[in-house]
């Protein structure tokens, strides 16, 4: 390659970083999906655009789109309207749904409101050293015969939700992953999901 294409080259690619921006890439989901502000940051943005070889319209429609649009359907606005997590006990404590302050009011399975105060899953009190948010996995203390698929699911999304939202609400700069330590040292009695 000679030196102009070399230069033109990356010319264009500046050209092309800007114009794939996290902004960009926010403005272009906005108007479907107004939670994109509030629920993707520019940090988050630049991670999923800056893959090798992703192009902006994968990262877009493939990537943050179907995780808004799954958001949706899932309805996770509506069941984390009724939790809140302790961190002083490490568990998801049930909120009345005339508290909840949702109109499409969710109803947990008894399968749920187990799992919610299993500790089986939770945010650990103390950050890591590298100041990110830990969650601890003692899958020992489920109770596999109780617990369905759904209620699974739902219950790592309200504790990955509670996770996102001390990243969110910190004043000081942290990391925007999360350690995730798996304590493998009980019995295996989980049956495949």
């Amino acid at each position: 390659m000679s030196n102009i294409e070399e230069r033109s080259t990356s010319a264009s690619r500046g050209e092309k970083l800007h114009h794939e921006s996290p902004a960009a890439l926010r403005s272009g989901l906005v108007k479907d999906f107004p939670e994109v502000t509030l629920l993707c940051s520019d940090a988050y943005l630049t991670a999923v655009l800056g893959v090798p070889n992703r192009s902006f319209e994968y990262a877009r429609d493939e990537k943050i789109k179907k995780a808004l649009a799954w958001r949706r359907t899932f309805d996770v606005e509506a069941l984390r309207s009724r939790f809140r997590y302790d961190m002083e006990e490490g568990v998801l404590n049930l909120i009345p749904a005339d508290e909840s302050g949702s109109a499409n009011s969710f109803e947990p399975s008894p399968a749920l409101l187990k799992l919610a105060k299993s500790r089986a899953l939770r945010i650990l009190p103390e950050r890591g050293e590298d100041g990110r948010v830990v969650l601890l996995a003692e899958t020992q203390l489920v109770k596999w015969s109780e617990v369905t698929a759904e209620a699974f699911l739902q219950h790592h999304v309200l504790v990955l939700e509670a996770a996102f939202d001390m990243i969110r609400n910190t004043s000081e700069a942290s990391p925007e992953s999360i350690t995730l330590l798996v304590d493998a040292s009980g019995p295996l009695q989980a049956p495949p999901i």
